[in-house]
């Protein structure tokens, strides 16, 4: 009688508890939510709550984390932890036929952010790229645009959380009428890790369908289907310990994004 006197003090109180405005995501889910794609900014929800409700939440969150992890892929690559959570079992949503394809977005958004991002040619992407650049070899795939996107102003920082970070390097292809993108950049955060030890990193694939396609010493592949647009990410590790990512969204079959890859590859 007197624990369920306490139970219901401690609700009572908790409820009548004022909730500040805390913003917990610039701190807190970037250690909760390891993305694969260091380069997208995701769309995150703003989490605001009091320290009770989030000590409560955090527990959940642990104990189901503990629980998926072992569920699905889980393993290291070159010393990076690498998963898929559960959450990522569900099965894709079916194509819309009005739905833009990834190329209409990417084309839209650079349309739309023109005094931030700024389009140039491929010799001078090159010679702005802090990387050697992958070219593919000649396939099936006919290679229609090439082009990089950098910043018109290096000290700018993405203003919101549905603000695309577009900068990179796109080769833009056709495949029976199909566009298919690939968007190239370095990985830093990988790559930091593979060029000093001491760092560690851990990244867990979510809120998709996603499979591990291929795993090897220099090669970390892994695919999603969303929508009409089919989604490959290939992260490459470079003799000099680089890590490259190709990230390749079409509507076409995994086969096809996977043989596109291997172009890149020479594999």
């Amino acid at each position: 009688m007197n624990k369920d006197s306490n139970i219901n003090s401690l609700i009572q109180t908790m409820r009548e508890t004022k909730i500040p405005e805390v913003d917990i995501a610039s701190k807190v889910m970037q250690n909760v939510h390891s993305l694969n794609d260091n380069h997208r900014i995701q769309k995150r929800k703003r989490l605001r709550m009091s320290p009770v409700w989030f000590a409560i939440c955090a527990l959940v969150f642990i104990s189901t984390a503990s629980v998926s992890a072992a569920a699905l892929f889980n393993t290291k690559w070159n010393g990076i932890q690498v998963s898929i959570s559960e959450n990522g079992t569900g099965t894709s949503i079916p194509a819309d036929s009005n739905e833009q394809s990834y190329k209409e977005k990417l084309e839209t958004a650079l349309s739309t952010s023109a005094d931030v991002w700024e389009t140039v040619a491929v010799d001078e992407a090159v010679k702005q790229s802090s990387f050697p650049l992958l070219r593919p070899q000649e396939s099936k795939f006919t290679l229609v645009k090439s082009f990089g996107v950098v910043q018109k102003d290096t000290n700018y920082r993405v203003q919101s959380a549905d603000e695309w970070y577009l900068g990179g390097f796109y080769d833009i292809f056709l495949l029976n009428q199909t566009d298919i993108v690939v968007e190239q950049d370095l990985n830093v955060e990988m790559t930091k890790t593979l060029k000093d030890p001491s760092k560690t990193l851990s990244m867990t694939y979510r809120d998709g369908p996603w499979e591990n396609v291929q795993i090897s010493d220099d090669v970390l592949a892994m695919f999603t289907g969303n929508g009409n647009d089919n989604y490959l990410v290939v992260n490459y590790k470079t003799a000099d310990l680089n890590v490259i990512s190709l990230e390749i969204s079409g509507d076409v079959t995994k086969d096809d994004l996977v043989a596109l890859a291997k172009t890149y590859l020479g594999k």
